[in-house]
């Protein structure tokens, strides 16, 4: 019985490893220091549902306006644990928004989290 039981555990690890690699990353989400798609951008790319992403320098407090993929939302946080502490959050759908100062959220954002939409 020992033996089907590691054999089974195989089986599936090869499974989840084999459908793993299937899905392709693609850009999710680009971040921009300036508004208007503009200064130093950087484009996550990955599958969703992302988990809770913290922003590296120099994103962190400076991302002015976001480029969302199709079919994917995000939600940005002004705390590194996405909700799970005290901080404030904005949910942006797929498309363009050009100045995050618009949602009070200009130069706040230090971590985010992609879903499918």
């Amino acid at each position: 019985m020992a033996r089907f039981g590691a054999l089974f555990c195989a089986i599936v690890a090869a499974a989840t490893s084999a459908s793993a690699a299937a899905v392709p990353a693609k850009p999710l989400i680009t971040f921009f220091t300036g508004t208007d798609f503009s200064g130093q951008n950087f484009t996550f790319l990955g599958t969703v549902a992302t988990g809770c992403i913290p922003l590296s320098p120099p994103f962190v407090k400076n991302v002015s306006s976001v480029e969302i993929a199709a079919g994917v939302g995000c939600t940005l946080w002004n705390e590194t644990r996405c909700g799970l502490a005290l901080g404030n959050s904005v949910s942006l759908p797929s498309g363009g928004t050009p100045n995050l100062t618009v949602q009070d959220f200009n130069d706040q954002a230090v971590a985010f989290q992609c879903l499918s939409s």
